[in-house]
């Protein structure tokens, strides 16, 4: 990942919390993009956004019930995935980043400071 420029830049805190954050060499707006790996499965990105939103993988879960006129009605909802190890939320994070960032931009250059 280092070779990529993906650098790790967790805090001591985070460290503590089971959290491992990473920062991408691409600019969204004027901030980088990071992405963190939480010790809950879960995998969110920041791209210069009020809040950081989930990336893990989605699967459809049915939705039954029957509504206030008596008529049955189903739907389909999507739930996330968690992704309970670090190695794997880590191999997740480099697949994503290869994907949408470096395969997507053909000209990318590393950035050299934070």
């Amino acid at each position: 990942m280092k070779y990529l420029g993906i650098n790790e830049i967790t805090t001591p805190r985070q460290r503590v919390n089971g959290t491992r954050e990473f920062v991408l060499p691409f600019y969204a707006g004027r901030q980088l993009v990071t992405i963190a790996s939480y010790k809950s499965g879960y995998v969110r990105i920041d791209r210069n956004c009020h809040t950081r939103y989930q990336i893990n993988p989605t699967y459809q879960v049915p939705y039954k019930f029957v509504g206030y006129d008596g008529e049955f009605r189903s739907y389909t909802n999507k739930k996330r995935m968690m992704i309970y190890s670090e190695e794997a939320r880590i191999k997740f994070i480099f697949n994503y980043a290869l994907k949408n960032y470096f395969n997507k931009y053909k000209r990318w250059e590393t950035v050299t400071r934070y």
